[in-house]
């Protein structure tokens, strides 16, 4: 006899989220943009990856973010690509590395100074690439220009779909009110009562003095009839 496994919970379930959709659109839309200029669509294509988010407020914050890290980065890297162009040490590979990891430093201290501390990976992600990837046949400013240029197209193309497309909240599961009783445990037998609350206080009740603890009833010592009989609790 085969045995039927059970149902899974609809919360439960694997499936594709809308910013998964929204990342892959964008993704092929720079794809797209970037055969039809016969360029290469690598950096709006990270672009759109990192600014898409599962809010549109959140991507408008990682687009602009991104946008003022890849402007500090840019520059970063021109002006030193240049200095190392003036002292002659610019093809050197090890000091050219060395500098470039150094200079990391004021990088990330400028953007925390901004208080933008989120563009900050992205300013040493452009900074490495104008310096490190920079060959005798680029010029620092073009090159940073065409970085700026291609991250342009990656936010905007990630802000549009995330407008666009709207994102599906989930069904949210009432909260029990806060004066329902506590639900008996499981393994608890059918007749036995279900668990009680804090024991209340009758209105008329005597008050009790300080340091004296409250008697039950059950425990409540039994008081003489006038007929010489004792009165039952």
């Amino acid at each position: 006899m085969e045995h039927q496994k059970p149902a899974v919970p609809p919360e439960h379930r694997r499936h594709i989220g809308m910013r998964i959709v929204k990342t892959v659109i964008a993704v092929f839309v720079c794809g797209v943009l970037a055969w039809a200029r016969g360029q290469s669509g690598f950096y709006s294509m990270i672009a759109a990856v990192v600014c898409v988010q599962n809010t549109a407020g959140k991507t408008i914050e990682s687009s602009i973010n991104r946008m003022i890290g890849t402007l500090i980065g840019g520059v970063a890297g021109v002006l030193m690509v240049y200095a190392m162009d003036a002292l002659g040490i610019l093809y050197v590979e090890l000091a050219r590395y060395t500098l470039s990891a150094l200079l990391l430093i004021p990088i990330i201290e400028l953007c925390l100074w901004i208080k933008k501390p989120g563009c900050a990976a992205m300013a040493c992600i452009v900074f490495l690439c104008v310096t490190v990837n920079h060959s005798v046949d680029d010029t620092p400013v073009i090159y940073s220009i065409e970085r700026l240029f291609e991250t342009l197209i990656g936010v905007a193309l990630a802000c549009g779909v995330d407008i666009l497309l709207p994102y599906h909240t989930p069904a949210q599961t009432p909260a029990a009110p806060e004066n329902a009783a506590p639900a008996a445990p499981e393994n608890a037998a059918p007749d036995a009562p279900a668990p009680r609350g804090p024991e209340e206080v009758p209105a008329d009740a005597p008050p009790v003095p300080e340091g004296e603890e409250p008697v039950p009833e059950d425990d409540a010592p039994e008081v003489p009839r006038a007929d010489g009989g004792e009165q039952a609790p």
